[in-house]
């Protein structure tokens, strides 16, 4: 997990100098978020995340999301890194994919289990004037935790270019996750 920290904290460092302001929506930010987890049948708990992106070449982004919640004493950490693209399927509509690898680490107490895996996405993302939506299916492979397809959907004001708060809401096999933080974007 040290590892995975170390490539979030270098890829949203990097950001800076790496992006340029793109026409229409940005691929380049930083967003934290207050993070709501909901286990079908159970317990719920809550935690933060942290999300970045960075556009590069003309429809290229690397991302990295973090999440640490805690739920029925139970620690969380889970981190996700990867490459994705866009391509314009109508105007102000973007069709988004991405792959990566993801990481998720659980612990109560002193017993800890780490799994790994990877995750692949695909989703439409729109704007209309300060207003963008985003809807994904996410699929997800873990190792030893087997898969998962979780669908995710998204709403974002854009109070300046740079500024914006939203929510998302993701529904998965075996828990419900509300994401609702501020981004930042350039």
């Amino acid at each position: 997990m040290k590892l995975g920290k170390i490539m979030l904290g270098s890829l949203l460092l990097a950001a800076a100098p790496l992006a340029a302001q793109a026409e229409g929506m940005s691929y380049s930010y930083v967003e934290a978020d207050y993070v709501d987890v909901d286990v079908d049948n159970g317990p719920s708990g809550d935690g933060f995340g942290v999300r970045g992106s960075v556009g590069f070449a003309k429809n290229w982004l690397a991302f990295a999301d973090y999440v640490d919640a805690s739920v029925d004493g139970i620690d969380i950490e889970n981190i996700s890194v990867g490459l994705g693209g866009h391509y314009p399927v109508a105007s102000n509509l973007d069709a988004v994919g991405r792959i990566g690898y993801t990481e998720t680490d659980l612990s109560a107490g002193p017993v800890s289990v780490s799994d790994d895996g990877y995750l692949l996405s695909l989703g439409l993302r729109g704007q209309m004037s300060q207003f963008e939506a985003e809807g994904h299916i996410v699929y997800t492979d873990l190792s030893d935790g087997g898969d998962e397809t979780a669908f995710e959907l998204a709403g974002r004001w854009n109070f300046t270019d740079m500024f914006s708060a939203g929510i998302a809401y993701r529904v998965g096999d075996d828990a419900n996750v509300l994401f609702a933080g501020v981004r930042l974007s350039w």
